[in-house]
């Protein structure tokens, strides 16, 4: 089955740079792949692949003042990068 059809809301490819907060104080700056309602997926080195499970706030540089949004790492794939849903507040 092609993994697209699981999805619950449709990803929407775009290109943006998301400060990644960690949950021990670390912050990058990484590339946002594509992004839905639910969650979004985010490019990085292997070196700050947070495992599965981690919880991480995220925020868009696009907008002054954006809101901080935090999420669960749900996919992780080497060498590519790592899957967030939203959590609910």
């Amino acid at each position: 089955m092609d993994q697209s059809n699981k999805r619950r809301h449709v990803r929407l490819k775009h290109q943006a740079k998301i400060k990644l907060i960690l949950p021990v104080s670390q912050v990058y700056i990484v590339k946002m792949k594509d992004f839905s309602e639910s969650g979004l997926f985010l490019y990085s080195s292997d070196e700050i692949l947070p495992p599965i499970g981690t919880i991480v706030q995220v925020q868009t540089t696009e907008l002054e003042d954006a809101p901080i949004q935090t999420a669960k790492v749900i996919r992780v794939e080497e060498g590519v990068g790592f899957g967030l849903e939203f959590l609910l507040p």
